[in-house]
């Protein structure tokens, strides 16, 4: 018996489908574990990424209406991409992202600014705050908004 081979973007891809599909429905997603820690970034909030290796990488944040459902590293599109609810009102999700998960290089290797969509359309957001570790992105989002797909140019975590 022989299985079906998928290739990582089109897993990547059924994965992002899956939940969309299941929030969409109300179902609850308990892919990453999201709880609270205190923070000197004034960050409140930590959720996990975990990678292929079955690393799990810690991300802070602050999300001011919904609940953030899940985080998931698309390494080959250097894209981190967040499932949101946003049941009842306009919102924010404030991320601390590191840079070896995702970062956006120009020419020079100087900061570019990353690209960010929700629900495939581009979004309003502002970069807030960054050093040598991280970056941080405030990103606004509108009532019944799902997903918030943050593009940067590359992945390098192992």
């Amino acid at each position: 018996m022989q299985f079906l081979k998928m290739s990582p973007t089109v897993l990547h891809t059924s994965m992002l489908l899956l939940v969309l599909l299941m929030s969409s429905f109300g179902a609850t997603i308990s892919a990453h574990r999201v709880y609270a820690q205190n923070s000197n970034t004034g960050l409140e909030k930590t959720t996990n990424v975990t990678l292929s290796n079955g690393k799990s990488v810690p991300i802070k944040y602050n999300i001011s209406t919904g609940k953030l459902l899940s985080l998931v590293l698309d390494k080959d599109k250097s894209s981190l991409i967040a499932v949101v609810s946003a049941p009842s009102d306009k919102g924010n999700l404030t991320l601390e992202v590191p840079r070896d998960v995702v970062d956006t290089k120009k020419q020079g290797n100087a900061d570019a600014q990353f690209t960010v969509h929700v629900d495939g359309k581009d979004a309003t957001f502002r970069e807030t705050s960054n050093n040598k570790i991280t970056r941080t992105l405030s990103i606004d989002f509108n009532k019944d908004a799902r997903v918030i797909e943050i593009i940067g140019t590359q992945s390098t975590v192992q």
